[in-house]
């Protein structure tokens, strides 16, 4: 039977892989929504704004495309870190998946 302290480990290790997983999806949604918002921006003409809190504020086209585009580099970037991280926890949580399964089966 697994121990206490295995099975709090397994616990906590999943929490921090949920988290990860939340931070990635929420980076994937942003970059989506950059992208059309980019997309939208190509076509626009006229008047062109940006948010700022709850504030419009009015701007040019090239400053806000430079906004958003320097927005998604850096979303791009904390996707690339989370990988790693992702990847890490994922293999220790099946290596205690294993581990619990084992200590199971040896009751």
């Amino acid at each position: 039977m697994p121990t206490e302290e295995e099975m709090q480990e397994y616990r906590a290790y999943s929490q921090q892989y949920q988290m990860v997983a939340l931070q990635k999806q929420a980076l994937e949604a942003r970059n989506a929504e950059m992208d059309a918002t980019l997309k939208e921006l190509e076509n626009a003409t006229g008047k062109v704004y940006f948010a700022t809190g709850a504030v419009l504020i009015e701007s040019t086209k090239d400053d806000v495309t430079k906004r958003l585009e320097e927005q998604k580099k850096q979303a791009t970037e904390d996707l690339a870190k989370l990988a790693p991280q992702e990847e890490k926890l994922k293999k220790r949580l099946e290596e205690l998946q294993k581990k619990l399964r084992e200590s199971e089966k040896n009751e």
